[in-house]
């Protein structure tokens, strides 16, 4: 699948080097030239990591092995077997996104990350390192 610039002022690329790159030479956002068909009702019938493994394969059709991918940014890492657990609140159900290493929502996030840019780096024959740097505000936990 390749992707192109919110901007439209460049080429177009495959899923793996998008997610090298993160952002398009110009400026601007990669998109999908278009957006693929799942399967919704069969993908929303299974586990977090399990829909995680789906949506990401066919966003991300050049990053190979996408399960294992998964797996390795998830299993054992978070508090409860259920990456994104609910919780009953009165009448609503709230999302449970602070079960992470870090307490914080931004954890299943950030936990995939590095799995993807290394899918992507091995992918795309490349021999770099990559370096991560992140920061916080200090309010979202650990």
């Amino acid at each position: 699948m390749n992707y192109h610039s919110t901007r439209h002022s460049g080429g177009l690329v495959n899923s793996a080097q998008a997610v090298l790159e993160g952002l398009a030479p110009d400026g601007g956002l990669y998109m999908p030239e278009y957006i693929p068909t799942l399967n919704w009702h069969k993908t929303l019938t299974r586990s977090a990591m399990g829909m995680s493994a789906a949506i990401l394969s066919v966003l991300l059709p050049d990053i190979p092995d996408m399960e294992q991918l998964v797996r390795n940014a998830y299993e054992g890492q978070f508090e409860t077997e259920d990456l994104t657990p609910t919780a009953a609140v009165g009448d609503f159900t709230v999302l449970e996104l602070f079960r992470g290493p870090t307490s914080a929502f931004k954890d299943v996030a950030l936990r995939m990350l590095p799995q993807l840019l290394t899918a992507s780096k091995k992918a795309c024959g490349v021999e770099e390192d990559i370096m991560i740097l992140t920061a916080t505000s200090g309010d979202t936990g650990k």
